[in-house]
């Protein structure tokens, strides 16, 4: 991975004398399977999405058009629905098969967009994806907008994009990095850390060009509301620290959520919840803040048992050849000294 650790998302604005506001969420799922990939989910949520140009959103792992996967047919289940925004919600597909409306009672909470489909991926007039700076950057197009603004009620109501990115196979791990105990071998089971590093918009972990990018946007940038990270993890793996004390945790439904993520849910898993607000400040600049959060999971299985019984029985049979030798050496000397 590019030693760029930073997540970078920002919407450009399709007039200078356009208003809107927009929430950025990032989930990143976190297994204990030693071979299993994490994965990043994006969502965004503009206010009046047609008064943008166009979304941008850099991730610092190469991606392919195929490892991006719109999650917007997800919401035509009202439980998957109410268990990502936490509100009870009612889901509807409207007619025209380009979105689906979620209410709060018989007020719209949002509409969430469906990609269109070309070949089993992402229409490109509607998604595009660049290799750039050891990183991709993804861009929401306007005719993706246009269409999710058609949906909306003017400046009344938001869109919402949701899409999941799947890093490369070599790359299983993009944000978390594991610290093995060196004394290991000694013990059945051993405390493994592990550290969540995932910075959004920070520019000093941001290549300069995507940066440039951001700042050459013409009429400038929407205001961010605020910006959501959650990360879900085993219920084994314990937060001993964080960049700052989470808003709320909660276990995941296995019925809700089995069929949702790729391989199946492991089971007890956690999602932690932090958040950030942003106050309009006159600035229009990239607004984020870093993700970082220490877990601590005790790892124990069959081939650790099997090299600490291996150790045991090694340190065993040397410790009774100590004995052995040294019991022949004083019984040797002793005959010396007496003369036998």
């Amino acid at each position: 991975m590019s030693e760029n650790r930073s997540v970078a998302f920002w919407c450009e604005l399709a007039a200078a004398d356009a208003e809107v506001t927009t929430e950025f969420h990032v989930n990143l799922w976190h297994f204990s399977a030693k071979n299993r990939r994490d994965f990043v989910e994006i969502g965004v949520m503009p206010r009046n999405p047609s008064a943008l140009s166009v979304i941008r959103i850099f991730v610092p792992f190469p991606l392919g058009h195929k490892d991006i996967k719109d999650l917007g047919p997800e919401f035509l289940s009202t439980g998957l629905a109410q268990g990502i925004f936490n509100e009870t919600l009612s889901s509807t597909s409207k007619p025209n098969g380009k979105s689906v409306e979620l209410k709060v009672g018989v007020e719209t909470y949002c509409h969430v967009h469906l990609f269109s489909v070309e070949n089993d991926l992402i229409d490109r007039d509607e998604l595009q994806v660049l290799e750039k700076d050891g990183g991709t950057l993804i861009s929401i197009t306007a005719q993706a907008l246009g269409a999710l603004g058609r949906q909306c009620v003017g400046e009344a109501e938001c869109g919402y994009f949701r899409l999941r990115l799947l890093p490369p196979i070599q790359d299983i791990r993009p944000f978390v990095t594991a610290i093995k105990p060196k004394d290991r071998a000694w013990t059945s089971g051993f405390e493994e850390i592990e550290y969540i590093d995932c910075r959004l918009n920070e520019a000093r972990t941001l290549p300069t060009s995507i940066e440039a990018l951001a700042d050459a946007a013409k009429h400038g940038l929407a205001h961010v509301s605020r910006i959501v990270f959650l990360a879900v993890v085993p219920v084994t793996s314990s937060i001993t620290s964080s960049h700052s004390e989470w808003h709320k945790s909660r276990l995941l439904e296995t019925e809700i959520w089995k069929d949702y993520v790729p391989e199946g849910l492991e089971n007890g898993m956690v999602v932690y919840h932090w958040r950030k607000k942003f106050e309009r400040n006159g600035q229009n600049g990239l607004q984020g803040f870093s993700a970082f959060v220490k877990l601590q999971t005790r790892k124990t299985s069959p081939m650790v048992i099997a090299i600490y019984v291996s150790v045991a029985l090694a340190l065993g049979v040397v410790g009774s050849l100590t004995g052995s030798v040294v019991q022949w050496w004083i019984s040797g000397a002793g005959s010396s000294l007496t003369g036998n």
